[in-house]
């Protein structure tokens, strides 16, 4: 049955199907999905603030019944820890040494990462199933300084899967059998993320955010500039940007080129629930993503569905998986990369034209809801498993 589902699933229009013949068969499966798998996951490193949904993956299949553990390659940062790594208790379940000498006890082997990918039934004589996430960098950056870094793994790994369509093509073209590819989402916590209709307020401040590493791939630069531009004509508006990374100077520096301090500030991470609530006060969101100089890009980033799932107005650039996941003009906006006229304009017709936003606004909750909520993912991820095991 599992087989059969998994073939339905290749179809991405077929998703919406999937999740129907699942509620409809839902007391088959009860009976067929009584055994707990023990899955072990490969991170690079635990715990990790802002590496969200790798963590809505572990504490979704240990609320479905199975045995989740974690080994990192290195030890993460433990000042700055999220609510769900104490609730789940997943430091103790956390290897961060050596593998132990035999995993025959585990089903299921999940690299996070592929870049960090190794072959283990081979150092460890594992006999289970390993599935690979294909993330940005791994199909993107990291292949182009590797191209046949994944080559010998498409015959030793069972499932590889990639974030979006836009990187299983990508896959494909690398020589990774069809057979072996399922896309799957990364997933938000929607029951966190609640929607408010957002108006423009017509006195007090315009809350623009954006959030991310500060990388090349990030294009926050852009934003900047386009902020810039926009605060001539429209003063009371502040914007955000939260997150860390090599060009954090780079970026005060150009703030203070263009004289924008008191409209622009940056700030590092937050908890997840601080987060939420600097969301909650904004009403639009910029990620201005590009292709860097070693090819690196984006999936589809989750940052851009938190907002979209709780009423922020989004911008962002037609890049990678962005299409997927935005419909321009409908439930967001996509406009050309390193293009920093193209985001004033539109933030710009944003401002203008209020009337517009809630429609948009609900088209784009919908849009998250129906194909990137945690639940629904992990009960997706959980039958992708299970027929990985009876095959």
């Amino acid at each position: 049955m599992y087989a059969m589902m998994l073939k339905i699933f290749f179809s991405p229009c077929s998703r919406v199907l999937f999740f129907l013949f699942l509620l409809e068969h839902s007391a088959v499966f009860c009976v067929e999905q009584k055994k707990q798998m023990k899955i072990l996951m490969v991170v690079a490193s635990f715990p990790k603030i802002h590496d969200i949904c790798m963590l809505n993956q572990m504490t979704g299949l240990i609320d479905r019944g199975h045995d989740v553990h974690i080994y990192a390659l290195s030890k993460g940062d433990f000042s700055h820890v999220q609510q769900d790594v104490i609730t789940y208790d997943l430091i103790n379940k956390t290897i961060f040494d050596k593998l132990p000498d035999s995993l025959d006890e585990y089903d299921i082997v999940i690299f996070q990462l592929g870049h960090k990918l190794f072959d283990i039934k081979k150092i460890h004589n594992f006999k289970g199933r390993v599935v690979v996430c294909l993330r940005g960098y791994d199909i993107t950056g990291f292949l182009q300084e590797n191209p046949h870094a994944y080559d010998d793994y498409f015959e030793t790994c069972d499932l590889f899967m990639p974030v979006c369509e836009s990187f299983k093509k990508l896959l494909e073209k690398t020589g990774c059998p069809l057979d072996k590819i399922i896309v799957h989402h990364s997933a938000i916590d929607c029951s966190k993320f609640t929607f408010k209709k957002r108006d423009l307020p017509q006195r007090g401040t315009i809350n623009i955010v954006s959030a991310g590493r500060f990388v090349e791939k990030k294009g926050f630069v852009y934003a900047i500039r386009a902020i810039a531009q926009l605060v001539q004509e429209y003063p009371s508006i502040r914007y955000t940007i939260i997150g860390d990374g090599i060009l954090k100077r780079k970026y005060k520096k150009l703030i203070k080129k263009l004289n924008v301090g008191n409209h622009i500030k940056i700030e590092g991470w937050h908890t997840h629930e601080e987060y939420i609530d600097i969301l909650n006060r904004s009403h639009l969101f910029i990620l201005p993503s590009v292709t860097a100089e070693n090819n690196d890009q984006e999936g589809i980033p989750n940052v851009l569905k938190e907002a979209m799932a709780m009423g922020l107005l989004v911008v962002a650039t037609d890049h990678s998986g962005n299409p997927e996941l935005i419909e321009h003009g409908i439930s967001g906006f996509l406009v050309s990369e390193r293009n920093s006229s193209a985001i004033s304009n539109t933030v710009e017709y944003l401002l203008s034209n209020p009337e517009k936003w809630s429609s948009i606004q609900l088209a784009a909750v919908n849009k998250v809801r129906q194909e990137f909520d945690k639940e629904k993912e992990n009960d997706v991820l959980e039958a992708i498993f299970y027929s990985l095991l009876e095959q």
